[in-house]
């Protein structure tokens, strides 16, 4: 009886503990960028040198992002408001814009058309055929609304930017979302 209430005490103290590292581990920032769409979510972790998740793997360099997103390698150069590079074998030529507290890039990514605009309270984006029509619930860093290749059944989606992104080029933001989306 006396070893059962041991154990007994012994189990508690360490849930206890457990709990107590799971509850600072929550609290603490998350530097991720963050994608929950209707079928799917991933979070793309971001610090001073890279951007990874799964099957995501950049480098981030004075002026430039390098590596591997999904099997095919990114090669993406910034300069001058413009972001130019390869996608695999496909090409980037993006004109980048800031306008006061608004991103605005339009033009050719990965060889298809795209356009985003970022601001504190908006994300519109199209990229591969779909159109994000997002509204800031935190504004700046949380966006939530449809895309246009969703039926209207589905849950919305949300897109959430750490404070490392934030700190980004116009250029890299511009790029890193294209790419998460």
């Amino acid at each position: 009886m006396k070893r059962q209430g041991q154990s007994l005490r012994r189990g508690v103290m360490v849930l206890g503990l457990l709990a107590g590292l799971g509850g600072a581990m929550a609290a603490e920032p998350r530097e991720a960028i963050s994608v929950r769409l209707p079928l799917a979510g991933y979070d793309l972790l971001m610090t001073e040198d890279n951007v990874t998740g799964q099957a995501f793997q950049l480098s981030r360099l004075p002026g430039a992002l390098r590596g591997r997103v999904g099997e095919a390698p990114v090669t993406l150069e910034f300069k001058d408001q413009k972001v130019k590079g390869t996608i695999g074998t496909s090409l980037v030529n993006l004109e980048v814009k800031k306008e006061g507290d608004v991103v605005k890039a339009k033009g050719g990514f990965g060889g298809r058309p795209v356009t985003l605009t970022l601001s504190p309270r908006e994300m519109t984006v199209y990229v591969n055929d779909c159109t994000y029509r997002l509204k800031a619930t935190e504004p700046g860093k949380t966006y939530e609304g449809r895309r246009s290749c969703d039926s209207s059944l589905r849950p919305p989606s949300v897109v959430s930017l750490p404070d490392t992104f934030l700190a980004a080029s116009p250029e890299e933001q511009a790029s890193l979302l294209l790419l998460a989306l």
